[in-house]
């Protein structure tokens, strides 16, 4: 039988996802640490940070209160400029 799933639309994310990325790194952080503490999937995580998944304005916000940066880090370079 054929596969007939859609494949995942990809959309612009709202964040820079290496920032993401980087902060948690410094913070000496592990992805599944870091989604355990904020009581959100790796997975989720994981695509936030490799740019296949947008991440709302809440949980960025969290993201960087607990990662202990400003939440503009983590816009797009366009916005930060």
């Amino acid at each position: 039988m054929p596969d007939t799933r859609q494949p995942r639309r990809k959309t612009p994310v709202d964040h820079d996802p290496r920032a993401l990325r980087e902060a948690r790194i410094r913070a000496g952080l592990r992805q599944g640490d870091l989604a355990r503490e904020l009581n959100i999937s790796q997975s989720l995580l994981s695509e936030a940070e490799t740019g296949t998944r947008g991440i709302n304005p809440a949980l960025r916000v969290r993201l960087a209160k607990f990662l202990g940066c400003d939440p503009i880090s983590f816009a797009p370079l366009q916005v930060r400029a």
